[in-house]
């Protein structure tokens, strides 16, 4: 199992979403959907909850949605177990 699978199945969905949106490229909606299907809908239940979790984070200014992708938005933070340091990327 590699870093990004550990992440996805362990953490909460709003920090993986924090997580993919760090850089100014963002995240594309097809390419979180296709992560969170990999590892079997890991606390998000099916693309519609996935979905209606980036438009609140979207309402809520973490996000927001640019060039067809999610990136980051005013409110965004540094996502908790990034400040833990709880993962190493090699």
């Amino acid at each position: 199992m590699g870093v990004i699978d550990e992440i996805m199945r362990n953490e909460k969905p709003e920090e993986v979403i924090l997580f993919f949106t760090k850089n100014e490229l963002g995240i594309s909606f097809p390419q979180l959907d296709r992560l969170y299907n990999v590892t079997g809908w890991a606390h998000v239940g099916d693309n519609m909850g996935l979905l209606n979790l980036v438009r609140s984070m979207r309402d809520a200014g973490f996000v927001e949605f640019s060039g067809g992708g999610i990136v980051r938005g005013p409110n965004w933070r540094e996502p908790i177990f990034m400040v833990e340091g709880k993962y190493t990327f090699d």
